[in-house]
């Protein structure tokens, strides 16, 4: 009888400890990765989300994104016999995105915590087009165009983290704010190519300003530290 008593007592306990050390308190922080379990790529780290507790219900949060691709395509077989050389199209492209915010926990229960917040938005991207063309003597010129574009937004967003277990959680979450789009304009420029000259152009430049809901189609995975 005294070694059930000690085993519920033992038990209690820890199911306590761990209930309170679900949700992270003052001082700790967290790291988040998202997933989409019904999309192509199931698991996707387009992004990482830190957040530091100043309190129990209050937390800083800063999403942070880095994209960086490069593409080859060969546009001209190299021919001998014809004085023909190699040629190819390269594209290459960067951007970053910088998501500060604050968040609003309440209560919830011992698992769940949900939260409302406000989220910044700023987005920059840069692009490198170089397009290769044979010149005289066989040589190899290149029409070079470098461009980009900026994002500015804001959004107040609400959602909620559910505990799995201890410091570990999945949550999700939904927003409604204002998003600005602008392409920045094109500078053109010329390698080894006779009599060219430098230009700037705004054609198929875009901007774009959009207000209304948005929802994020992905799971958070994060755990406390």
């Amino acid at each position: 009888m005294k070694r059930v008593v000690l085993l519920t007592a033992i038990g209690a306990t820890t199911i306590g400890t761990m209930s309170a050390q679900n949700k992270p308190a003052a001082g700790e922080h967290t790291l988040e990765v998202n997933f989409a379990p019904l999309g192509g790529s199931p698991v996707s780290i387009a992004g990482i989300k830190y957040r530091s507790f100043s309190s129990e219900t209050s937390a800083f949060r800063l999403g942070i994104f880095l994209g960086y691709g490069n593409t080859s395509k060969v546009t001209q077989d190299e021919d001998a016999a014809n004085s023909l050389v190699e040629l190819k199209d390269t594209d290459g492209n960067f951007s970053i995105n910088l998501q500060p915010g604050i968040e609003k926990h309440f209560t919830g229960t011992d698992r769940l915590s949900p939260y409302i917040g406000g989220v910044l938005n700023l987005g920059y991207g840069m692009t490198n087009k170089r397009e290769e063309q044979q010149v005289l003597n066989n040589a190899v010129g290149a029409k070079i165009t470098k461009g980009g574009s900026l994002d500015i937004g804001l959004n107040a967003v609400a959602g909620f983290d559910f505990y799995m277990a201890s410091k570990l959680y999945l949550g999700t979450e939904i927003g409604f704010g204002v998003a600005m789009h602008k392409d920045l304009t094109d500078n053109v420029s010329w390698e080894n190519v006779t009599g060219a000259t430098d230009s700037e152009s705004n054609v198929d430049n875009k901007s774009s300003l959009q207000v209304g809901p948005n929802v994020i189609g992905q799971l958070r995975l994060g755990w406390v530290f």
